[in-house]
This record gives C-alpha cells, sequence and structure tokens, in this order.
C-alpha cells in the first residue's frame, strides 16, 4: 500500500544512517583512546586493523537486535523524539551486549576496556543524531519533490476532520490532502477514482451516514487507489481500537489492553522486584520522612485512605500524612488547593516532591497497586467523575499506579481531567515492560516536582 512504501523507504534510510552512525562511534572510541593525549596509555597501542576487523561483527550484532527488538518495524503511529531516543537507547545496550559477548568467544585478541566504554557512551549521542538528520532530509525531500500520493477523505464526521488533518500534518505518509468528500456526493466520489488522479481513499463516515455504507462500496470495489476504513463509534477520540481475527471475522476491540494473561504476570513480577529494591534503598529518606511527620503536628505517622483500584475495588492507600488530622472533619471530601491551610510545613514539601508516597510501595508488595498505572482516586470523585468524563471507568481496568504516563506529561494536581485520562487509557492500550521502564526512568526528572502538586 502506497501509505506503507514512503515510511518503508524511511526504514531502510534510518537503518542505514543507524550503522553509519555506530561504525563512526566505533572508529572515533578508537582514536579517542589510542591517537588523543585525553586518555593516558598505560598497556601500549594498539592498530587500526585490530579494530577495522571487528566492524563486521559489530554491525551483524546491531543489526539484528535492532531488527529483533522492532526498530524499524512498519508503524505509522506518531513517536515523540525522546521516545526514540529511548528505545534506540535500549536496543544499543542489548547489541552491544551481544557484540561483547560474542567477541569474547570469536576472537582470542584483547580490546581495550576504555575503547568498549567510549563507544558504549557515544553511540546513543550518535544515532539520535543520525536519527535528527534522518528526519531533516525526510522534510526536505518532500518539500521539494513532486511525488507525494493524492489522498481524498469521504465522510462528513469528526473522525474525517481528523483524517483531513492527520494527512496535512504527516509528512512520513507522502500525500497531499486532494479533497474531502460526502458519501451522499458519490457521482464526485466515483468521478474522482475514475480519473486515475487519486492513490489512497479513507473512508471515515459518520454514525448517520452507516446506511450508505453499501452504496460507496460498490463505487470503491473497481478502484486501484488503496482503501482504508475508518469506523465512528461515538467513542471519545483517546480510545485506541485494535483488530483481532475471530475465525473468519475481523473483530474491532475497543476497550482491550496489553495487560492480558502473561503480560499481567511479567507486569506483577517487576512490581515485586522494583518496590522491594524500592523500599530498601529508600529506607533512609523513609524513616526521616517518618521522623519529620512525627515532630511536625500531632497525630499518626501514616495516612490510609480510601481509593478505586483494579476491576472497581477499593483499598486503603498509604501515605505519610501531610495535613492535620481533622482536615476534613468539617469540609469532607475536597481536593487540595493551593495553600491549603489544613496541610502541615512537613507536609507541604512532602506532597511537593511526592516523598509523601513513598509508602504506597507497600501497597505494591500487597498487590493494591502497581509500580506505574493510573493515579487511584477516591471513591467520592470517581462517582462524580464517571458520568461527566467518557471513558473515565476504563482507568480501572488495570490497577492504580505511583507514577503514569500522565504524571511524567505533566497532568498531575489541578491540571486537565481529560488530558490525564487521555494518557491513563493510551497506556492500558498501549502497555509493555519497556514503557513501565521508561516511565520509571523519567518519574525523577518528570514526575517527582510539580507546580501543581500540593
Amino acid at each position: 500500500m502506497r501509505i506503507h512504501r514512503h515510511a518503508q523507504i524511511l526504514n531502510i534510510f534510518r537503518g542505514g544512517f543507524d550503522l553509519l552512525a555506530i561504525i563512526l562511534c566505533w572508529l572515533l572510541a578508537y582514536l579517542l583512546r589510542f591517537k588523543s593525549n585525553l586518555i593516558e596509555l598505560t598497556k601500549g597501542t594498539d592498530t587500526l586493523f585490530n579494530y577495522g576487523k571487528l566492524i563486521p561483527a559489530l554491525l551483524l550484532a546491531y543489526l539484528l537486535v535492532f531488527v529483533a527488538l522492532g526498530v524499524y518495524r512498519r508503524s505509522l503511529d506518531r513517536r515523540r523524539v525522546w521516545e526514540e531516543a529511548f528505545d534506540l537507547t535500549r536496543a544499543h545496550v542489548m547489541a552491544f551486549v551481544v557484540f561483547v559477548t560474542s567477541v569474547y568467544f570469536i576472537y582470542d585478541h584483547r580490546f581495550s576496556r576504555v575503547t568498549l566504554g567510549l563507544f558504549f557512551l557515544l553511540s546513543p549521542v550518535s544515532l539520535a543524531l543520525a536519527r535528527s538528520l534522518v528526519r531533516k532530509l525526510n522534510r526536505w525531500y518532500l518539500r521539494h519533490t513532486h511525488t507525494r500520493g493524492r489522498a481524498v477523505v469521504v465522510g462528513s464526521g469528526t473522525v474525517a476532520e481528523r483524517m483531513a488533518r492527520m494527512i496535512r500534518e504527516r509528512d512520513d505518509w507522502a500525500l497531499t490532502l486532494d479533497s474531502r468528500l460526502e458519501i451522499s456526493h458519490l457521482p464526485e466520489v466515483r468521478a474522482r477514482l475514475n480519473a486515475g488522479d487519486v492513490d489512497v481513499v479513507f473512508l471515515a463516515p459518520a454514525t448517520h451516514e452507516a446506511h450508505k455504507l453499501h452504496t460507496i462500496y460498490e463505487v470503491l470495489g473497481n478502484t486501484l487507489a488503496d482503501v482504508f476504513v475508518i469506523p465512528d463509534f461515538e467513542a471519545p477520540e483517546f480510545l485506541a481500537p485494535r483488530v483481532m481475527q475471530l475465525d473468519a471475522l475481523p473483530a474491532i476491540v475497543l476497550n482491550g489492553s496489553s495487560l492480558d494473561s502473561y503480560g499481567r504476570i511479567t507486569k506483577r513480577i517487576f512490581d515485586v522486584v522494583f518496590s522491594s529494591l524500592a523500599l530498601i534503598f529508600l529506607s533512609p529518606v523513609f524513616a526521616l520522612c517518618a521522623l519529620a511527620v512525627r515532630l511536625s503536628s500531632p497525630g499518626p505517622i501514616f495516612y490510609k485512605q480510601e481509593r478505586m483500584g483494579l476491576d472497581g475495588k477499593t483499598f486503603a492507600c498509604l501515605k505519610f500524612r501531610g495535613m492535620r488530622v481533622d482536615a476534613e472533619s468539617s469540609s469532607g471530601p475536597v481536593w487540595a488547593s493551593k495553600h491549603d491551610a489544613r496541610v502541615t510545613r512537613i507536609g507541604a514539601f512532602l506532597r511537593k516532591t511526592s516523598l509523601d508516597e513513598i509508602p504506597q510501595f507497600w501497597n505494591v508488595l500487597k498487590g493494591e497497586m502497581s509500580v506505574v498505572g493510573p493515579r487511584p482516586e477516591r471513591p467520592y470523585f470517581v462517582d462524580q467523575f464517571r458520568h461527566n468524563l467518557p471513558g473515565y471507568m476504563l482507568r480501572h481496568k488495570v490497577k492504580a499506579g505511583i507514577t503514569g504516563w500522565a504524571q511524567i506529561n505533566g497532568w498531575r494536581g489541578n491540571t486537565s481531567l481529560e488530558k490525564r485520562i487521555e494518557c491513563d487509557l493510551w497506556y492500558i492500550q498501549n502497555w509493555s515492560l519497556w514503557l513501565d521502564l521508561k516511565i520509571c526512568a523519567l518519574t525523577p526528572l518528570k514526575g517527582f516536582v510539580h507546580p501543581n502538586a500540593y
């Protein structure tokens, strides 16, 4: 299909530039180690030939690992630069291990560990720069080429509007929006297709146009253009339906998750290991926070609050107490606000830095929470949100988390609930162990401290 062709060509260029970056890093690491005065030579020098003969093994290791991990998968999803950088770094680490291990068994020559270390550190930067260069070359090519395909969007609903906007925005599709037509404009649709200058048709009918589909299918059945059907279920736009096969019938799953069967087991193992290590290494911080809470105001160190988790079941969420004991005696359940008089001085610091949530690793060990997932909410507020925010209850298809996709994207505290739900549902649809690791790695940089955390 045409929409895939440009993406495939881009992947070939990405692969070529990746391998070129790897070669340059390998040579640069050799030069820095043996031909510069930056690092003192203590065990003599080595020849470029000895390192050059490793290049085929180096390229083979990186190519095999990158392909196996799906770095060059034919995906049309939009990806952020830092997401791509994370995936490249992950693949680089695994490829480096494969390369070093294979070299150890294949070659008798002892290679410099400093050179290997330099290569290991230089490669992620070089790979990121290579990808940036590919993006710039792609934009330059599309500005100066006349080989863009012509696309027609057929439909009158919001999905058709989104589709038209995506065609204009996505350079990697190499498409130009020729026109947007309604299903009722059959003569014009037929004329455009018969003229032979349409390469891709996106059929995106609104719900009220569904009964006309049989007529448009007759027209589309005789065209050589690629045809995509994008259904409109009047579902929230942030849901990500996926197609699966039920014997001979295609079915669209509207609210499925990657966290099924083995995914749940993998995530549970990760939760137990991560939370155990966190409680061990953070024990000094844990003790200091507990002491500070005890000395700051009368009352217990920990605060248990009812929250809703997996499948709508409630649990007692643990936190370091950051408010007065009688904080809600007169007001009832209310959200904390900026300069909230109920918050103690130590509590304000703990809440601002998210240190008050350290005890929740115990909730993770008990199986009530996960390290990564949508933040749990109190049942009182859930009853309010579920009727006003479409898709809100889908957050409870997974365990609640200490950190999450919404938090590292800035949607925490007094921010948009709609955006927070959008991030939560995206996480549920796209879960993987590597995504959890990515979120954990970014949490110290983007999730701990936030101006709306109080």
